[in-house]
């Protein structure tokens, strides 16, 4: 088939606004789109083999082959993930009755991370990777696909290597902009993945999967601020297995559950009305929740300089709670006025917290 000689997207990463915890057993969440981005660039190789390079370790540069449609590298290396959804492009453009033969290079460069320390500020990198050589290697070969389409192939893609989460960053990275979001039901995934392949498994709707855009109010604008110590989603959600009998845990768990399904519930629909106060209200809500199933479970949620942020944003009248899994990474204020966010973000500095320069990232279907 024919192909573009160089492509190059970019895709974005991502803030939860609400709903942790909850999402990854199928509630609600928000989640933010955000102009920090994941690049992928997919040029046409001169050797009769690819390579792939990253700049999470420039000097490496890895080579691969195919063999009956399955690609191969040569040497061992920690870009499964990126190999995965090498393969997974390759078999949905196959399944289109395209023969894919030719090889490419492809490199991927991401700005989700501190810039002079490599660590990573939890904008969802894995999510954007993933959507990001997907949507590459598809526009590569003159196959775009709608964001829900895109979404279905990474999910499809973390789903196979059992990987825990919601998957919402994935949706986050392939819709762009603020968006409400439930994960598909997982153990019917599973089911159709074992029985179906992939075109008809893409093209069919998924139970309980919902990705809808929200509005943002111009009222309000989204801060993020950074701790400088990464949190582990895996790690954190690992821990939500023990401590209390099984009997305790569900009835804990089943409790969340209803109150953040109907918190988030309020939250999306005072987004559709744009009435700024039940919005600032509802993420307030939404971290009390958080705080108490959290401490319940023996888990860390707030560490001392999130708190700091937090108690910063909220002396100066902002809305404000952790984003993702906390134990770490970001957390975020909603502000109503530019003197708000200069107060904010001043004593951020101050107080150790660096003040992340973004903004919702454009729609990107």
């Amino acid at each position: 088939m024919t192909t573009k000689d160089k492509v190059r997207v970019q895709v974005p990463g991502k803030l939860f606004i609400a709903g942790e915890y909850g999402v990854v057993e199928g509630a609600p969440a928000i989640i933010a789109a955000v102009d920090k981005y994941l690049t992928v660039t997919v040029v046409v190789a001169s050797t009769d083999q690819g390579s792939l390079q990253s700049s999470q370790d420039p000097n490496l540069t890895l080579a691969w082959t195919r063999s009956s449609g399955k690609i191969q590298f040569q040497e061992h290396h920690p870009y499964t993930l990126v190999a995965r959804a090498m393969q997974m492009a390759e078999d949905y453009i196959s399944s289109q009755g395209t023969v894919v033969e030719d090889y490419y290079s492809l490199k991927i460069t991401s700005h989700l991370d501190d810039t002079s320390t490599g660590q990573k500020y939890g904008l969802g990198s894995s999510g954007a990777v993933t959507v990001a050589v997907l949507r590459g290697i598809l526009e590569y070969y003159h196959c775009p696909v709608p964001a829900l389409t895109l979404y279905k192939l990474a999910a499809l893609t973390h789903t196979r290597l059992r990987m825990r989460g919601s998957m919402g960053d994935l949706a986050a990275s392939s819709f762009g902009g603020l968006i409400a979001y439930q994960r598909p039901d997982r153990d019917w995934l599973l089911g159709r993945m074992a029985e179906q392949s992939i075109l008809p498994l893409i093209d069919q709707v998924w139970p309980n999967l919902r990705i809808e855009r929200l509005p943002l109010p111009q009222s309000l604008k989204l801060l993020a601020g950074w701790t400088k110590t990464p949190a582990s989603t895996e790690r954190l959600v690992g821990q939500m297995q023990g401590g209390l009998s099984e009997e305790q845990v569900d009835q804990l768990h089943q409790a969340f559950l209803a109150d953040s399904h109907s918190c988030v519930d309020g939250l999306i629909s005072a987004f559709f009305q744009g009435k700024t106060k039940a919005i600032l209200a509802g993420i307030r809500q939404n971290r009390e929740l958080l705080l108490a199933y959290t401490k319940q479970r023996g888990i860390l949620l707030e560490t001392p300089l999130l708190e700091t942020l937090i108690a910063i944003a909220e002396g100066a009248g902002a809305a404000s709670k952790t984003s993702g899994a906390g134990g770490g990474d970001c957390g975020i204020s909603l502000v109503e006025t530019a003197e708000q966010a200069l107060e904010i973000t001043t004593n951020w500095e101050r107080a150790g917290i660096l003040p992340l320069d973004l903004s919702l990232a454009p729609i990107t279907d």
